[in-house]
């Protein structure tokens, strides 16, 4: 099969939605497929595991790892070169919807997957006004778009619901995944350990990666981490967020660490005496799962995709979303209970070793195989309506323009400096 993917994000960024696509061209490729991706170009260049088309682009103004690309006219030549079986719209947003335009546009009809990975609609409330009054604009914009497609695939169950009761159509699960190889208790390491913990040396450890972003709620856990004594906190990650983060748990047992990879965050997962996580916003929460396999005791909110991964009190706890006196609680029970924290490491582990990576891209393989289907039964690419796809061109010249703004401050800074 062969088979263009248009990543909304992707390398050199790293995030659970580019650690998805990554997994999945890569099970396809073992399995003989041919893969295209288009995305965003990026001045950091970092070898792909399939040929990519870029095109020019701009750092999101509030997430500069965040690039916006811009399509052009040269993009249906690419995919009519290539000639694909299907064309997968990875986590869709601003680049995403204008190459669908394009194509639509240029008449290059082919049988269309969308996939949804991120709560746009939601986790934009966190950025405060103005921006939390586009929330019902986003939902209603991602909907217009999503229900051109043959297929839609999102990651949870949990999500798959919200989706279809916000009149999202012909919506299917893309199983979570892990290498539970890579991520597991046999890699607890008492170096990684003492350099997580920091100067903390003699305190229960508590891990958390994130996303130093408003969206992923980390300031939540320093009223947690107030309330559980003889603890510290390390904090894998980094974002727009890391000087604010790093003033509001001042004073607190935390240590900071930048980002980890590979083998480095495998350990650190493994090396930890708990995992706790904030965000409210997850589609899925690919870190959970990771800590999960990794057999580390999961403390999270009971919102958004989570639930689909943590049967609460058998494979991790579930706290009420906003109650750090719950998610405390239940993070002292986590590191106390022995027996209890012996059952939750042993049920996750289990549950993580079933979901590998190879399994969920042949499931996506057959709902490539659904779509063209469905296109061969008459649901060809539809024109967008009128408004939305305004909205989506009036977006990315509105995002733009604040790129360019933020840029010119950025060098009137360093020239008064």
């Amino acid at each position: 099969m062969r088979i263009v993917i248009i990543a909304e994000v992707y390398l050199p960024k790293i995030d659970g939605v580019v650690i998805r696509t990554l997994n999945l061209i890569r099970e396809l490729q073992h399995n003989g497929d041919e893969i295209l991706v288009i995305c965003a170009e990026s001045d950091n260049k970092v070898d792909s595991p399939a040929p990519r088309k870029e095109f020019p682009g701009f750092a999101f103004p509030m997430y500069p790892e965040y690039r916006i690309g811009i399509p052009d006219r040269t993009l249906p030549e690419t995919i009519r070169d290539f000639d694909p079986d299907v064309v997968h719209f990875l986590n869709p947003f601003a680049f995403g919807f204008r190459c669908y335009d394009i194509l639509e546009k240029s008449r290059l009809n082919v049988p269309t997957v969308f996939s949804f990975h991120t709560l746009y609609g939601e986790f934009v409330k966190r950025y405060g006004p103005p921006l939390r009054s586009f929330s019902k604009l986003l939902w209603w914009l991602t909907q217009g778009y999503h229900n051109n497609a043959c297929l839609n695939l999102t990651v949870s169950s949990t999500t798959q619901k919200e989706l279809q009761d916000r009149g999202f159509e012909r919506v299917k699960l893309w199983k979570p995944a892990v290498d539970s190889n890579v991520f597991a208790p046999d890699h607890r390491c008492d170096q990684m350990r003492d350099f997580l913990r920091g100067p903390n040396r003699q305190n229960r450890l508590l891990l958390t990666v994130s996303r130093l972003a408003p969206e992923k709620n980390v300031e939540f856990l320093a009223n947690v981490l107030k309330q559980v004594p003889d603890t510290c906190l390390a904090v894998v990650g980094d974002g727009p967020l890391r000087k604010s983060l790093e003033k509001t748990f001042k004073g607190l047992p935390t240590n900071f660490v930048g980002y980890l990879r590979g083998e480095e965050l495998a350990k650190a997962y493994a090396s930890a005496d708990g995992f706790v996580y904030a965000s409210e916003t997850e589609t899925m929460g690919n870190v959970v799962l990771e800590a999960m396999a990794a057999g580390a005791p999961v403390i999270a909110p009971d919102a958004g995709g989570i639930p689909h991964l943590i049967q609460n009190q058998e494979t991790g706890l579930l706290f009420e979303p906003g109650d750090s006196t719950n998610a405390a609680r239940l993070v002292e029970r986590a590191l106390s209970d022995g027996d209890l924290r012996q059952d939750l490491i042993k049920n996750a582990r289990a549950f993580a070793v079933r979901h590998g990576w190879n399994d969920a891209a042949m499931q996506v393989r057959l709902d490539y195989e659904e779509a063209i289907a469905e296109f061969k039964r008459g649901r060809r690419m539809r024109k967008t309506r009128v408004l939305p796809r305004v909205t989506a061109r009036a977006l990315v010249m509105g995002f733009r323009a604040a790129s360019a703004m933020t840029t010119r401050r950025t060098a009137r800074r360093k020239l008064s400096t």
